[in-house]
């Protein structure tokens, strides 16, 4: 047999397999333009997408602004010559906060927080146990900046040894977004360490005394109720603490009230920021007075004496 004759069936086999060849590189090519189209096709959805969620974001933030804009004309710093200079003497900003225009808005209104070094200056409710303030503007509008509200569980006249207030992280800054700040500017507590809330009789002025990073499960959001889970709480917010000149600065012998600001840090980190405040002065509306408030410390009638 001729090796002519021994190649032939090869070659014969070589011819066959050329359609098959010819075919997957066809398939190839096609599937290459199927994806040339798709791919621009999904990057442009996933663009659009993004910018509706970046519209929407935006959307709500300027709706939230407007609504806060205008309830910032029911707390000024203009008013009665007297009481603002006993305010200032006192040793507190004084605001004229129309109290009476807030109830008429929202009847869950307790007093206005005001923060200076922060730019916090908010209408506060007191919150119910479904959080409904989460996602609800002041005036009761739907909103993803939702309110400043304390804590269902906290007494809203702040007779509770601690009081918990709580408000969104916004991006802008707003609402509770310029806690972060305590933490990522370091020292910058020191330039103004006060933040105060205004009731309708009452002016109180919190001294930050700590801050910290905490867990949504931690400590911090158990509320003291005698001298002994106050002192364990105490020290609880003392060994997290990142000030280190805060426990120095106050007077935390008597067992001043605490007030506590509280956001959370990052999307779904499980994390919050929180500020510590204590009572350190109040000021009673109209009487042109500081006073102590013998509900404080150990006044509180507890269940384990000093």
């Amino acid at each position: 047999m001729s090796d002519e004759e021994i190649k032939g069936p090869e070659n014969t086999a070589d011819n066959n397999d050329k359609p098959d060849t010819n075919a997957k590189k066809a398939k190839k090519e096609k599937a290459l333009k199927v994806m040339d189209i798709l791919v621009p096709v999904v990057c442009i959805g996933v663009i659009l997408f993004s910018g509706f969620n970046l519209y929407k974001i935006y959307k709500s933030y300027a709706e939230a602004e407007a609504i806060y804009d205008g309830l910032a004309l029911f707390a000024s710093d203009k008013g009665e010559d007297t009481e603002e200079a006993a305010m200032i003497e006192a040793g507190f900003p004084y605001l004229n906060v129309d109290h009476d225009g807030l109830i008429e808005v929202n009847g869950d209104y307790t007093g206005w927080l005001y923060f200076p070094l922060l730019g916090i200056s908010y209408p506060v409710v007191h919150g119910d146990a479904d959080f409904n303030y989460l996602h609800m503007a002041f005036d009761g509008t739907p909103s993803n900046s939702g309110s400043i509200f304390i804590d269902a569980w906290s007494n809203p006249e702040l007779k509770d040894m601690t009081t918990l207030f709580y408000g969104h992280n916004m991006r802008n800054g707003s609402m509770f977004g310029s806690l972060k700040r305590v933490r990522n500017e370091e020292g910058i507590i020191l330039n103004d360490p006060y933040f105060y809330y205004y009731t309708p009789t009452r002016a109180y002025k919190c001294h930050v005394f700590a801050y910290y990073l905490e867990n949504t499960k931690g400590k911090t959001y158990n509320c003291p109720t005698d001298n002994r889970t106050y002192d364990e709480y105490m020290d609880y917010i003392l060994e997290k603490n990142e000030y280190a000149e805060g426990p120095d600065s106050v007077d935390l012998s008597h067992r001043p009230k605490v007030l506590t600001l509280s956001t959370c840090s990052g999307f779904q980190s499980g994390r919050r920021t929180v500020i510590h405040g204590v009572i350190e002065d109040t000021y009673e509306i109209g009487q042109d007075n500081i006073l102590y408030d013998d509900s404080f410390g150990d006044a509180v009638e507890t269940e384990v004496t000093k």
